[in-house]
């Protein structure tokens, strides 16, 4: 579920070095993601359903928001109106109702361009690692 222009954007910026340099992107990445998704597991388990929204400029201040959370959040919006943020909050509502059952981490980050919410695999990220650093990392 990630924006196939953010990914190579992505491979191009960390793997594009020699293959030493490869091999310490992909495992910076690969601590990284561990760590983005233990804290969403555990913030699950004691919190309930939610998303965790990392904020990769300052990891420190990533937040775990709940589903509860979000619904009062998508109230404040449509009382104010705000189709923009209505809309935004329904739409990560509707991916943790729909992904609650599953293994997977909801992750979601903000770019210049929106909000993008991603499905993070614990189990297939380290391949999805493999392949942008060309196979390299073992």
């Amino acid at each position: 579920m990630f924006n196939k222009k953010r990914v190579n954007d992505l491979r191009k910026m960390l793997f594009s070095g020699n293959e030493s340099e490869r091999m310490m992107s992909a495992g910076v990445l690969r601590t990284i993601f561990s760590d983005i998704t233990r804290l969403y597991f555990e913030n699950k388990q004691a919190m309930g359903l939610g998303l965790l929204v990392f904020n990769p400029e300052a990891p420190d201040k990533s937040k775990y928001i709940t589903k509860g959370d979000l619904e009062n959040d998508l109230s404040l919006a449509q009382e104010d109106c705000n189709s923009v943020f209505e809309e935004g909050f329904q739409k990560m509502i509707n991916v943790i109702e729909k992904e609650k059952d599953s293994d997977l981490a909801i992750v979601a980050m903000a770019y210049e361009d929106g909000i993008a919410v991603n499905l993070i695999d614990p189990d297939q990220i380290n391949e999805t690692i493999d392949e942008l650093s060309n196979g390299l990392v073992y």
